[in-house]
């Protein structure tokens, strides 16, 4: 195998490809990226056994097609060091030669039939999706799955496509996130699945390299994701996902409209009164203002008001600052809209079209969060 190519191009697909790899992988064959050379394309893979990503390069110079199987840690710390605007690598008796006019690099490869099969995206039973959608509905539901509070609830995104609508739902048992948009769906498929962290991020960085529209196929134990120049499959987490509609209360007769910017501040303001063990926030209604306060035992007090839209009668409610900022700052509009019926009732923001956001109140009598 041999290739010449621009630095630049060849280096946007290992950036591709790269998170895959886990320095915790037992198997040292999962540790290598595969490198295969034929009519006048490059295709970069990598795999852990539950997610594998491919990316296509169709702007090479393939002098002898082939195939090789090197550490991907090394191969991609070279081309991303890479000074030089063209760059050629060559595979020789099971290794890695890359060089241009002024460096050089051999790196050991092992056998390319041990690495495990990619498997292939099918042409048949998809959607597409418009990219900045699909990012749209990620951004506004998996950040309750990422971080260290992933240990409550579910550890996956819900994903449905049915009728001419595509749905995300994320959950942790405190707080659930619903996004739904519309698709064009002329097969009339009906498929849902649960999708892991490793899985949606992966989705997320492939359809942030895409322009246009992204293939999603859903089978029974895995899920495709297709752009241009990249191919995603990821295992499934197996089960049912929770009836979550049961959680998203109906009976919300309270309705007060913010500016989301104003909110976060006066949110951001108050919590510097918290703690880790104290996360309670009193936020009180009371005709066109909200009163925003901390009374924390071993810290202090803090409070503030800001204008609100809201004309119904006097109600005060708390609730975890955090969860609400994770929303807001996941959101773009300006404008929300918080809808609360009482201090034992979940409150639901809503933002934009098709965008439901559910956080469960704390007791107001609480000394330490739970």
């Amino acid at each position: 195998m041999k290739i010449k190519c621009k630095k630049e191009i060849i280096r946007k697909g290992f950036h591709i490809v790269e998170n895959v790899i886990s320095g915790s992988n037992v198997n040292p064959m999962l540790q290598n990226v595969r490198i295969v050379a034929k009519n006048n394309t490059l295709e970069l893979s990598t795999t852990d056994m539950e997610v594998s990503v491919s990316y296509l390069i169709d702007s090479v110079e393939v002098l002898t097609p082939g195939k090789m199987v090197g550490p991907e840690i090394q191969i991609s710390s070279i081309v991303k060091e890479w000074t030089e605007e063209d760059i050629e690598i060559t595979e020789e008796d099971k290794k890695c030669v890359i060089k241009g006019k002024d460096n050089f690099f051999k790196i050991l490869c092992t056998d390319p039939d041990g690495f495990p099969t990619i498997p292939q995206f099918i042409e048949e039973e998809c959607v597409e999706i418009d990219k900045d959608v699909l990012l749209d509905m990620i951004k506004k539901t998996a950040f309750i799955i990422l971080g260290d509070r992933t240990k409550h609830g579910t550890s996956g995104v819900f994903l449905e496509i049915n009728g001419n609508h595509v749905k995300m739902v994320a959950n942790d048992g405190r707080r659930l996130s619903e996004v739904k948009k519309k698709i064009d769906n002329p097969q009339g498929i009906s498929k849902s699945c649960i999708i892991p962290i490793k899985g949606i991020l992966q989705m997320q960085r492939i359809a942030s390299e895409q322009e246009d529209l992204v293939k999603l196929r859903i089978e029974e134990k895995r899920l495709f994701v297709k752009t241009k120049n990249s191919t995603l499959c990821s295992q499934l987490l197996e089960g049912q996902y929770p009836k979550y509609e049961e959680v998203i209360p109906t009976n919300l007769d309270k309705k007060i409209s913010m500016d989301r910017s104003k909110f976060a501040s006066a949110i951001r303001r108050v919590s510097i009164m918290t703690t880790d063990e104290y996360k309670l926030l009193r936020f009180k209604f009371s005709g066109e203002t909200l009163e925003i306060k901390c009374l924390s035992p071993d810290v202090g007090e803090s409070k503030t008001v800001i204008p609100v839209e809201y004309s119904g009668e006097e109600l005060e409610i708390g609730l975890n600052p955090e969860f609400l900022l994770d929303f807001l700052k996941n959101v773009d509009s300006e404008g929300i809209l918080l809808e609360l019926k009482d201090p034992g009732t979940a409150g639901v923001l809503k933002v934009g079209a098709g965008c439901t956001y559910v956080v469960m109140p704390m007791n107001l009598g609480d000394e330490k969060s739970t």
